[in-house]
């Protein structure tokens, strides 16, 4: 049976009906549902992102301590007796380590001469190879590295072998192990701007020679044994032996020379040892005689409570003077001295364990005398000169706003020489 026209479109109009009718309630919570679900994955997805965001920051602040902190790590413990910043490599499992120190001083003698100099700009290159073998230097910058007296040098270059045991192996560009701030000479380690006319004339500090030995720790002794090039008698001078360094530099070796060190450092905050250096220095020269030098020297230092202290007694013969005298032309006061000799005593105290423990920083006001006489004894027919028998009392203060930079203030009074004010920043990295 055909149907009617209008019955045959009533399925058409119901369904446009359905269509355009209201949502029932079943519908309406549905759609609710589904927009509710969608508003949860976003906020998921939200904090997936941030947590993304979270560790790819982690990753970047990893890889930048990998490619620049690694590189330069922190300042910390001294190892071997070198300075603190020269130790960092040390302390690495493997790789590169840069650091470095600087100084700037600020000099105000009596009367004209005032000089203000970019004294040393150094930096430490170290390459640990593994746990056996470690590379380690120091390249300094001195004066700016202009004018007559500035120059780029290599301080220190040693390959060292490191056993874990008590007997370790040292070859190289070495720093002679005497005194108290000849290895371990960053500013931030002695209180005064300048290091002592002791251990700058008797001993002739910095001091390195090419050098192979051993060093380590023997249970409560700490030691270093060298066999280095000796001296060269033809730059000793009235005012000390300072100008007989060779620095590695094309060194003459027909002359070598024993250097021996102990430390008793099993007592924390406590160093108390001596040093001793014999060797022959006229090095085949035509004309020089052996001059046979003789350095030998004791020091302590010690920490408690705020104060420190240390003092070191140091004296050096020399064979042959009248011959090298004559060799060299010197005559009356110029002489060279048989025997030489030095001490000082240096206190302090660091307020700042006082006034504010918990700050950080430090002030210590000191005092250094020193006494030295470069020509404690001369051959017959020749003079001593008075100018180079001084005391010397220097004092003034050491502020370090963090254990990495320091300022100094102090005054030199002579008994021979010129007297004056020094001001200096240092810092090591």
């Amino acid at each position: 049976m055909t149907l009617p026209i209008p019955f045959r479109t009533l399925p058409l109009a119901l369904a446009g009906l359905l269509v355009l009718a209201p949502a029932t309630p079943a519908q309406e919570t549905s759609q609710e549902a589904t927009e509710d679900g969608v508003e949860q994955r976003l906020e998921k997805l939200e904090q997936h992102n941030a947590e993304l965001t979270r560790k790819v920051n982690l990753l970047t602040d990893e890889l930048e301590y990998q490619d620049l902190g690694g590189l330069v790590p922190p300042v910390g413990e001294s190892a071997f007796g070198m300075g603190p910043a020269a130790s960092k490599v040390y302390a690495k499992i493997e790789g590169l380590s840069i650091g470095g120190y600087g100084e700037s001083v600020y000099e105000d003698p009596a009367g004209p001469g005032d000089e203000w100099d970019a004294l040393r700009t150094v930096f430490y290159f170290g390459y640990k190879f593994d746990e056996h073998w470690v590379f380690n230097s120091e390249i300094e910058i001195e004066h700016a590295g202009t004018g007559d007296d500035g120059e780029a040098a290599v301080e220190f270059a040693t390959l060292d072998y490191i056993s874990g045991g008590a007997v370790n192996g040292r070859a190289g560009l070495a720093l002679i192990p005497m005194g108290l701030v000849n290895e371990m000479h960053e500013p931030t380690t002695f209180l005064p701007t300048h290091r002592s006319l002791t251990e700058s004339r008797i001993i002739p500090s910095t001091w390195r020679e090419n050098a192979v030995g051993v060093f380590g720790d023997a249970g409560p002794i700490s030691y270093r044994a060298y066999v280095a090039n000796g001296l060269d008698a033809t730059g000793f001078s009235a005012s000390g032996l300072r100008g007989g360094r060779q620095k590695g530099s094309e060194a003459l070796a027909d002359d070598l020379a024993i250097v021996v060190r102990a430390d008793w450092t099993d007592t924390p905050g406590v160093l108390f040892g001596g040093s001793y250096y014999c060797g022959e220095s006229g090095q085949g020269q035509v004309g020089t005689p052996d001059a046979q030098s003789t350095i030998w020297e004791v020091h302590a230092e010690t920490g408690w409570r705020g104060f420190t202290a240390r003092g070191l007694a140091a004296m050096a013969d020399v064979d042959d003077v009248t011959a090298l005298n004559n060799s060299l032309g010197l005559v009356g006061t110029d002489s060279i001295g048989e025997e030489l000799e030095g001490a000082y005593v240096e206190l302090g105290y660091d307020v700042m364990t006082e006034l504010d423990p918990e700050s950080g920083m430090s002030l210590s006001p000191f005092v250094r005398w020193e006494t030295i006489d470069t020509q404690s004894q001369v051959p017959a027919g020749f003079a001593s000169d008075p100018a180079n028998d001084d005391d010397v009392v220097t004092f003034g203060v050491n502020w370090k706003p963090i254990d990495r930079i320091v300022v100094k203030l102090d005054y030199m009074d002579f008994d021979q020489g010129t007297d004056g004010w020094n001001f200096s920043v240092g810092y090591v990295f």
